[in-house]
């Protein structure tokens, strides 16, 4: 049996909001909540982590506290289209939100047809 893992501070779900709210440029609402979350794959153990949800720009966004000072992160679509960052594990929440937003970013990006350093005569 692992250790409960401690709800996020007020702090950093402050921290979090700041973060978030500074992106999209107006208030966006914020859930606490917990996950059964399968933490190391080689272990089939899943662990009650507390999360922090929100919904922006069509996708739903998670961070998930899997240990102290250790984040990971996912955005969706649909839970079948699930996408997370190359870093697997963060230290420092800000910079896993940081990280999710970016990332989430750079693909809607893609996905509108315009990729980094094409000109208007490679667009057609």
């Amino acid at each position: 049996m692992t250790q409960p893992i401690v709800d996020y501070t007020d702090e950093q779900v402050s921290a979090v909001r700041t973060l978030i709210n500074n992106h999209y440029g107006e208030e966006t609402e914020l859930h606490l909540g917990d996950s059964e979350v399968q933490i190391d794959p080689k272990i089939e153990e899943v662990t009650r982590c507390p999360v922090i949800f929100w919904n922006a720009s069509e996708c739903n966004f998670v961070i998930i506290k899997t240990g102290e000072d250790q984040y990971r992160a996912q955005y969706f679509h649909t839970p079948h289209e699930q996408v997370s960052t190359q870093q697997v594990f963060f230290t420092v929440v800000e910079d896993c939100v940081n990280a999710i937003l970016r990332e989430q970013s750079n693909d809607e990006r893609k996905s509108g047809g315009v990729t980094s350093g094409t000109s208007s005569a490679g667009i057609h």
